[in-house]
């Protein structure tokens, strides 16, 4: 039997901001990119949907969108449908993305890549990308160097192998044909699943789920010095 695991934690209990920052870190960050009418944008992790119809709202540009869980994707397509917005949805894993060579001027990751194998996925970003293409990812970091049981704590939690320091990301960017790299912003992560709404469906929860919403909230605490997240704006060479 399939394992619980966070990312089914916040599918079922269809959390629109788990990402660090909110959706009011989403809207800042989105003006750092050239977003038109003509530009063709890739969302790697899609979950509710929500960035996904405000850029379609706000820029009228071509949507692309991805997510393993079917949870998610269901979600997305209900408010897609909803709203009548044109968004092109895919299951899939930014490990091996189903698109062409060149196909985006953008791509989009919120707290997605890091539960990647991130070598593989930053591969594919560049390949998918245009030159010159942007990649925007809000992404959690370490700002410290772990010991090998607070790794394997968190990724009790997350099912993260590694959460990287500011330092190994931009290494890793780098090595995958990424330039122009930039930090925006970074700040401390906070717990997200109870103040994102006010009345969540705790009662869909499997006991299993509701163990592992605990063990988050305490790890949280425990690791609130330790864990935070930046956003990453670069360029594919």
């Amino acid at each position: 039997m399939k394992k619980f695991s966070y990312i089914d934690l916040i599918a079922t209990l269809n959390i629109e901001d788990a990402h660090p920052g909110g959706f009011e870190l989403t809207k800042k960050t989105l003006r750092f990119l050239p977003l038109t009418s003509e530009s063709l944008v890739l969302e790697v992790g899609c979950g509710s949907g929500k960035t996904a119809s405000y850029l379609y709202e706000n820029y009228k540009c071509s949507i692309t969108t991805i997510d393993i869980n079917s949870r998610m994707l269901a979600n997305a397509r209900k408010r897609f449908n909803k709203k009548k917005i044109p968004v092109t949805l895919h299951q899939a894993n930014a490990e091996n993305l189903p698109f062409k060579d060149n196909s985006f001027d953008i791509i989009i990751s919120e707290s997605v890549t890091s539960f990647t194998n991130v070598d593989k996925s930053l591969l594919e970003y560049v390949r998918v990308l245009k030159r010159g293409g942007y990649f925007l990812a809000i992404e959690m970091t370490s700002e410290r160097p772990l010991t090998l049981k607070e790794e394997s704590e968190i990724k009790h939690v997350y099912g993260i192998t590694k959460v990287k320091t500011v330092r190994e990301w931009e290494q890793n960017l780098i090595k995958a044909g990424f330039r122009d790299y930039k930090i925006i912003k970074g700040n401390t992560i906070t717990n997200t699943l109870t103040n994102s709404t006010d009345s969540l469906p705790f009662q869909k929860l499997p006991p299993e789920g509701i163990e592992l919403l605990h063990r988050f909230q305490e790890l949280l605490l425990r690791f609130k010095d330790v864990l935070g997240y930046r956003v990453f704006l670069c360029r594919k060479r």
